[in-house]
């Protein structure tokens, strides 16, 4: 039984969730040890978890031809400018349909890889028994593409209650954070998604980023926070260069 479970989780497309999950048990068991905080200041631990989405988004587009890798094609900033922005669009509302905004992205991504995984699993296990053996390989990647869509439900349903748990029990005024410079952390920035890591001195604090329309930030930039819209509680930033340039034609 236990060689049959280990030889569907380690084959395609199981073994794409089983990696992820992998990734995501380690970083959790960081965050636990102390090492990690977090959302916060470490950022390899928490690119790893970017990248190995990008890259199993990568190999899905790559082989299904479909735009299912949009949004982590979009965390590593591979994408032309227009698809990413609008792939990012589609995932900021629907996050926000979902609610899944109110907990940090690490727990969010963490537990659809979990519902993904198991998915997947249950998924090849039925198709095995149901599927004639002429067609399993269109059910393999039926699973692969299907299983993170099953999974965003009952992500939404598994961490709203565990969202309370996250919030901080003293917050600085966002208004206060205006001025300061900060880093983009995620592939891209655009006007509907990106986070960037702000140094306080600690952690460091994560906060949700947005540009005018029209203008890409890049993970690693430095951007200047120059507003704050308290109604979507987003600071809109601005490349570094951009501010510098301003503030010599003013004089």
């Amino acid at each position: 039984m236990l060689a049959h479970f280990l030889a569907v989780a380690l084959s395609f497309p199981c073994v794409v969730y089983t990696v992820l999950l992998g990734i995501a048990i380690v970083y959790w068991l960081f965050v636990m040890i102390g090492a990690v905080h977090l959302d916060g200041g470490d950022g390899a631990v928490d690119g790893a978890l970017d990248g190995a989405g990008a890259g199993a988004a990568d190999g899905i587009d790559g082989g299904g031809h479909a735009d299912a890798g949009g949004h982590a094609d979009g965390a590593d900033g591979d994408l032309g400018d227009g698809g990413d922005g609008a792939h990012h669009g589609a995932l900021a509302a629907m996050m926000a349909s979902l609610k899944l905004r109110s907990a940090p992205a690490t727990l969010v991504l963490s537990v659809i890889v979990l519902f993904s995984w198991l998915f997947s699993v249950f998924g090849m296990q039925a198709s095995a028994a149901w599927v004639p053996e002429g067609l399993m390989g269109l059910a393999r990647f039926a699973v692969l593409f299907l299983s993170p869509v099953l999974a965003l439900p009952l992500t939404s349903i598994a961490v709203r209650p565990l969202a309370k748990i996250f919030v901080p029990t003293h917050a600085t005024k966002n208004e206060s954070l205006v001025g300061k410079v900060c880093t983009v952390r995620t592939g891209t920035v655009t006007d509907r998604f990106g986070e960037a890591l702000l140094e306080d001195g600690g952690a460091g604090l994560v906060v949700r980023v947005r540009v005018d329309t029209g203008e890409t930030l890049k993970r690693g930039d430095q951007v200047v926070i120059v507003g704050y819209d308290d109604d979507r509680q987003e600071f809109t930033v601005a490349p570094m260069d951009n501010v510098l340039d301003d503030d010599r034609a003013r004089r």
